[in-house]
């Protein structure tokens, strides 16, 4: 009887958050049929290849897929150079040589770095790193670290035995701003032997410059789990790049490490640490109390064995939340923040139909809510869409890109504050590169905003140490920031389109479409809403412009009844 309760008190959490995430099994859409290898431990990468505001797909070890829109997907050449041979791969994406196409690393049997020439090829040119021939790679990861606008490389090893070569130390390369590469040594993890599992660059400390922390499971070196490899970046304090390894708590923690990753939990303007480690260590959680890290106990704390943990506020609620892979499940764990310090029960977020141990986030359909895939040995690889999860609760989502920065803005800190639940709330963001078990979430930035209505302010802090604001902004847009350029709203691709007369418009205007339109919206070039009395009629709805703006350009939205969104430019006289 204990256990048919059990059973019944469990059922609604799993029954719930599957129809949250429908798995695709489309078997026209090659993202979730093609024959993928048998490597138990590799991950993904969301990138947008072609800057057409669609994220794309990259699947480790090799493979390619090209976002069409409406949730379509179609394959692409594999990336030239990217090997397999060997039970783990691990990638990372960015413009290395900011030419505006992501370029990739890649960490597998041979390990490589790819130019993307721009037309959905790429040429490998692993030739410019000295030291590097058949080098065997678990995973990698790319940071601008010295911040002088030129994305650096970062690649670990696993040592022993969890490669047929080697063994080797990590390896880390400098980019000057001519575009060579300069091997960095002197450190333990440059140096030295050890089970490096996962490499992420998180600027923990918000001073303006990326730390380095690398997981390392304690494999062969006895008497069990040892500290990670964890640096602080002294580039701020003393002009210079150098690392300097991290010695007070929880940096020297004895930990089985896999992931680390820093994020604003409580929304109280610092980072918290979670760290998945493997077999011999639990799952850590470390809240940020004003610079000093207090050990708690949270749902996903309580196991050992996970791999990934990967955080996006998946129900647009301002609060993020976290999923976690474990080692040999195919199932993805679900941890929503109750807004209040603490996280619910675990959740079944789907199910693939083999191991999972990578995952990463990206609003794939750009509908306003994250949805996610996974890999793992073969079937690992599945794609879950957010059907309901979210809502219409508001949203916004934000690509930066640099200038004096790398093109990518990765090391870039953004800041929003809305009224949320009649409250002022700021939240944090940063671009990163790597932010998951051999995986990378997409460059673009989402935050959920629950009943915002505007956001209040937005702060973006690039990595050449500009800071730039911008205030009254539109909710559920997409914007893009050029660094020193301004803000620009983006007109997102949409299988739904709807009319506009006259345009250009003095006053007042119709629009109309063929599917049935929810709302309408519109905004100057800046984001910033124009005030609007909207009147619906049989045939579509009438627009009167109040306050009567300046001429110009601005950007009417229409979302309609079935969650798709449209924009047009509409001229003002």
């Amino acid at each position: 009887m204990k256990y048919f309760l059990l059973i019944l008190l469990l059922f609604p959490w799993c029954l719930k958050a599957q129809g949250f995430f429908t798995k695709i099994t489309d078997n026209t859409n090659p993202a979730v049929t093609f024959t993928n290898t048998a490597a138990t431990y590799k991950g993904l990468v969301w990138i947008d290849l072609d800057n057409d505001n669609r994220p794309d797909l990259f699947v480790s070890q090799r493979y390619l897929f090209h976002n069409d829109g409406n949730s379509n997907f179609s394959q692409m050449a594999n990336v030239s150079g990217a090997t397999t041979g060997q039970g783990s791969a691990g990638s990372s994406w960015g413009d290395i040589d900011n030419d505006g196409y992501p370029d990739a690393i890649t960490a597998s049997l041979i390990s490589g770095l790819h130019h993307n020439n721009g037309d959905g090829t790429f040429t490998p040119m692993t030739s410019m790193l000295s030291n590097f021939t058949e080098y065997s790679g678990w995973d990698c990861a790319l940071v601008d670290a010295d911040n002088n606008g030129r994305l650096d490389l970062s690649y670990v090893h696993a040592c022993c035995n969890f490669h047929p070569t080697g063994p080797f130390s990590c390896r880390l390369f400098l980019q000057s701003t001519d575009g060579t590469f300069n091997p960095v040594t002197g450190y333990e993890f440059t140096d030295t032997l050890a089970a490096y599992t996962i490499p992420i660059w998180a600027d923990y400390d918000l001073d303006g410059d990326m730390d380095l922390f690398i997981g390392s499971g304690p494999a062969n070196n006895p008497p069990g789990a040892l500290p990670d490899f964890n640096y602080r970046n002294m580039l701020k304090e003393t002009g210079t790049f150098s690392l300097k390894r991290l010695t007070d708590f929880p940096f020297m923690v004895p930990q089985d490490g896999q992931t680390y990753n820093f994020v604003d939990v409580d929304n109280d303007g610092d980072l918290d640490i979670c760290l998945t480690n493997y077999s011999q260590a639990p799952t850590r959680f470390y809240r940020n109390n004003n610079g000093v890290y207090v050990s708690e106990t949270t749902p996903f704390t309580l196991q050992v064995g996970h791999l990934a943990n990967c955080w996006g506020d998946v129900d647009n609620d301002g609060d993020i939340d976290v999923m976690v892979t474990t080692d040999g499940s195919p199932m993805i764990k679900l941890y929503r923040n109750n807004g209040n310090g603490t996280f619910a029960v675990a959740a079944s977020a789907g199910t693939a139909d083999n191991t999972v141990c990578g995952l990463a986030f990206a609003d794939y359909d750009n509908d306003g809510d994250l949805d996610f895939y996974t890999n793992g040995p073969t079937e690992g690889r599945a794609l879950f869409r957010n059907n309901s999860l979210a809502g219409n609760r508001a949203w916004v989502e934000i690509t930066l890109e640099g200038t004096q920065s790398n093109r990518s803005a990765i090391g870039a800190t953004l800041r929003v504050k809305a009224k949320i639940g009649g409250n002022d709330v700021w939240q944090i963001r940063q671009v990163t590169a790597h932010n998951s078990f051999q995986s990378q979430s997409d460059l673009r930035q989402h935050f959920g905003l629950n009943d915002a209505t505007t956001i209040d302010s937005l702060e973006i802090r690039w990595p050449s140490g500009l800071t730039e604001a911008f205030t009254g902004l539109a909710v559920k847009n997409f914007y893009k920031i050029v660094e020193g350029q301004g803000i620009t709203p983006t007109i997102e691709p949409s299988p739904a389109s709807f009319d506009v007369r006259p345009n250009p418009v003095f006053r007042e205007l119709t629009v109309t479409a063929e599917e049935k339109i929810a709302g309408v919206e519109m905004f100057d070039p800046s984001g910033k809403l124009i005030p609007l009395q909207l009147t619906e009629m049989a045939e579509g709805w009438r627009i009167w412009l109040y306050g009567n703006p300046p001429a110009g350009a601005y950007f009417l939205r229409v979302r309609f009844d079935n969650g798709t969104m449209a924009t047009k430019q509409v001229l003002k006289f």
